[in-house]
Order: structure tokens, then sequence, then C-alpha cells
């Protein structure tokens, strides 16, 4: 990550993690699929799940912003050669994805039913849908225990052995999805219980890898514990970041609530597209994590030309990637929809969705670039105040005031592009400001972490 060549390197880096995530979308693309095709109820149940997930990434993402604190530690100090400080953050992230997961699913799961019901969930589907909530917080803590220890591995470049796990955990997913349904004749339940179980594989295939592994990362049980001076690195980076997604995530709950109000066939039309473009998304976050750890290990190097080349990089990676996923899917977008349902009113629906947000979804990928370089050089609070105020209360801004005064979904999907074209002006201005400063301070912090570092390596 610190010689080059960085475009290869880059690729080579982000393809695994973009795989990784397709994987994972696939775990909910799985359960949408089989209910709507093999389900006794396959309208309701597809609405039901649909509906839970806002509510799902509003309380996971609080504590999937540490997954990225992790990695920009470990990055940091695999790039200035200080070992235990990096056997510090791994056991420190180990620990902390079991508490953290406990209290998101015991939160998740008293509460559910009450926060579906505050987000006007259709009354047809309210009972489905916290009957999958419940048992999908069951996985909670093996979810976090798996991203947590995947944010380790990426930091010192190991992409392809999550998407192996993750592949491997897939397909029991899918496999358990179809004997409930099909078999045991169950719906909602039947794939959320494959959900659990697939993710709690996916948790003890790279809890194992972290023990295999020799050198950075490497974990063993004796060493688990909190130390300060690694929480204090997480947290510096990891609870903006969770405070960001978290509040993202509110105001997508505003916004499902709003979609919520047209009825339970729209609710699993916008679900589908929403998850259809979830591709996208796993594409902007395979750049996202790739600068994040690129940078992160060049900065504990104080290698600034390199940072330039990576930084230009990913922007031409961004922009290339997004731009030619958006081309298939925007024309075929009433194909790929059909994959989720067979009923052409959802289809044509979920469609008016994807020819708004898909288009411009560069917007998207461009803004968390911006983000990524501000965290990549230690900066935290930030970009999470720009972004907490460009897409938080711009959304929230906009349905309180515009949606009244036009009262159609377009009204709802053109807040996305919108604010995401704003957060990421305000973001690159912010970035111009303080990047020398940045730059000062990285070069001060190497030479303190040289001297810590095993053998006076630099």
């Amino acid at each position: 990550m610190t010689k080059g060549p960085f475009m290869k390197n880059l690729i080579l880096f982000a393809v695994p993690v973009f795989l990784t995530g397709l994987l994972q979308l696939l775990y909910n693309a799985a359960d949408l699929v089989v209910v709507g095709k093999f389900s006794s109820e396959a309208t309701l149940a597809q609405g039901a799940i649909q509906s839970t997930t806002s509510l799902i990434h509003m309380l996971v993402n609080a504590s999937m912003g540490l997954a990225v604190g992790i990695n920009v530690a470990a990055a940091k100090y695999i790039g200035a050669k200080n070992e235990n400080a990096v056997s510090r953050v791994v056991h420190t992230a180990m620990v902390l994805a079991v508490i953290a997961g406990v209290i998101v699913s015991t939160v998740g799961i008293i509460f559910c039913k009450r926060f579906l019901s505050l987000m006007n969930s259709p009354s047809d589907v309210i009972d489905l849908s916290a009957l999958y909530l419940r048992i999908y917080f069951i996985g909670t803590p093996f979810n976090l225990i798996y991203n947590f220890g995947a944010a380790a591995l990426r930091a010192k470049g190991q992409t392809q052995k999550p998407l192996m796990f993750l592949f491997m955990s897939g397909l029991i997913n899918v496999g358990l999805n179809l004997f409930f349904v099909l078999v045991m004749d169950l719906s909602v339940e039947g794939v959320g219980i494959g959900t659990v179980v697939s993710q709690a594989v996916s948790a003890v295939l790279v809890v194992a890898e972290l023990k295999r592994t020799k050198g950075y990362c490497r974990l063993e049980f004796k060493k688990l514990g909190v130390s300060r001076d690694a929480l204090a690195e997480i947290l510096k980076i990891g609870v903006p970041a969770g405070i960001q997604t978290s509040l993202f995530s509110i105001s997508n709950v505003i916004i499902q609530s709003t979609v919520n109000s047209f009825g339970s066939v729209t609710v699993a039309a916008n679900g589908n597209a929403q998850n259809l473009e979830g591709i996208l998304n796993i594409a902007v976050d395979s750049v996202y994590q790739a600068s994040l750890s690129f940078i992160g290990q060049n900065y504990g190097a104080a290698k600034k030309d390199n940072i330039g080349v990576v930084m230009r990089s990913t922007f031409i990676m961004m922009t290339v990637v997004c731009i030619a996923i958006s081309g298939v899917m925007v024309p075929l977008r009433a194909t790929f929809l059909g994959i989720y349902s067979n009923d052409a009113e959802v289809i044509a629906i979920g469609s008016r969705r994807i020819a708004i947000n898909a288009a411009l979804y560069v917007l998207f990928g461009w803004m968390q670039l911006n983000v990524a370089y501000l965290r990549g050089l230690g900066y935290g609070t930030m970009p999470t105040a720009v972004s907490v105020i460009g897409i938080c209360v711009l959304r929230i801004l906009w349905i309180e005031l515009v949606f009244p005064l036009w009262p159609a979904l377009e009204c709802i999907y053109y807040s996305y592009p919108i604010s995401w074209a704003i957060t990421s002006l305000t973001l690159l201005i912010c970035f111009i400001a303080v990047r020398k400063k940045a730059f000062d301070k990285m070069e001060k912090e190497h030479g303190e972490n040289a001297s810590l570092a095993p053998d006076g390596a630099q």
C-alpha cells in the first residue's frame, strides 16, 4: 500500500471488497427473492421485510461506524510498522464487537414494534415485520464480529479471505432460506433464521483466520481486552462515523415513513429498488474502503506524495465504476426488478426510483471519497458534521417543506441526489482548507510513531 503501483493495487484491493459487499447484499436479496417467489403471502412478506430496512440500518450502522475506526487505526500503525499497537487495536476491536452487538441486539428485539409503529409501517405487515426484526437482531453480534474482523484484515491489505468466508456463509443462507420456505412452509421467520445462521458461520470463519494469521492482526484469546490507547484511536474516527451513518439512517427512517404512507405495494417496490441500488452502494464502498486503507498506511509512513496519487486514482476509479454500473442498471431496471417480484405494479413503481437515484449515483460516490480523504488524514468530526447537515437536515427539511407541495414519490427520490451534490461540494472545500495542516501533523506523528516501532523500523 505504500509502494505502488497504486492504481493496480487499489483495484486488486477494491475488487474483493466489492464482491464481499455484493455477497452481503445477496443475503438480503435472497430473503426477498425467496419470499417473493415462493411464499404463499409473497407481496405481504416482501413488504414486511422491506419496511424494516431503514430501522435495521439505523441501529446497526451506529455500531458499524466503529469498523471504519478499526480500519484507519490499524492501517496507520501498520504503515508505521508498530506491531504492538496493531495488536492492541485488533483485540480491543473484538471485545467491542461483542459488547456493541449485544447492546444493538437487545435494543432491536425489545423496541422493534414500537419503532415500526412510529414509522407508520402498514398495518397489514407490521406483525410480520416485527417477527422478522426480532429474529434478525439475534444475529447482530455475529455480524459485528465478522465486520470488525474483516476491517482489521483489510487494513493490512487482505481482502480475499473475507470474500471467501462470506461466499461460504452466503451459500448456507440461500440453502436455508429455500429449505425453510419451500420445505417447512415458513415465511419471514424462515429467511430470518437462515440469515442469522449464516452470520454466525461468517463470524466463526473470520475469528479463525485472525487466529491463524502471522504478524499484524493476529488474534490471541488470552490478549482479549480493551486498551485505552487503542480504544481512543478507534473511537476518534469510529464514533463520528457511527454517528454519521446512524443519523443518515434516521433521515432514511423519516423518508421510509413517508414512503410507507403510500401502502404496502409501494413499500415492497421501493425496497426492491433500494436493494438493487445496493450494487452501486457496494461499488462506492469498495473504493471508499480502498481509499481509507491506502491513505491510512501512507499517513502512518508519512508519504505525502503517495497520498496524492491515491486520491487521484480513487477519484478516477469511483467515477468510472459508478457511470458504468448506472449505464447498465438504468435502461434495464425493469428486467432487474423482475428478479425480485412478478407483480407488474411493484416493478413499475420500483423503476421510478431507479431512474432518478441510480442515474445520479456518482454524486454519492464523490461525496464518500471526500469523507474518506478527511478520515484517512485523521479528521473524524468534520466530515460527520458536514454530512449530517448536508444529508440528514436537508432531507428532513425537504420532506417537511417540499413534499407537501409536491406529494409524489419522485419528490422523495430527488432529495437524494440534491443532498449528495451539496454535501460533496462542501466536503471538498473543507479538505482543501485543512490539507496543509493535516500533512504537517502527519510528519510530526510519524516521528513519534517511529520511536515506538520495533527494531527502530522507519
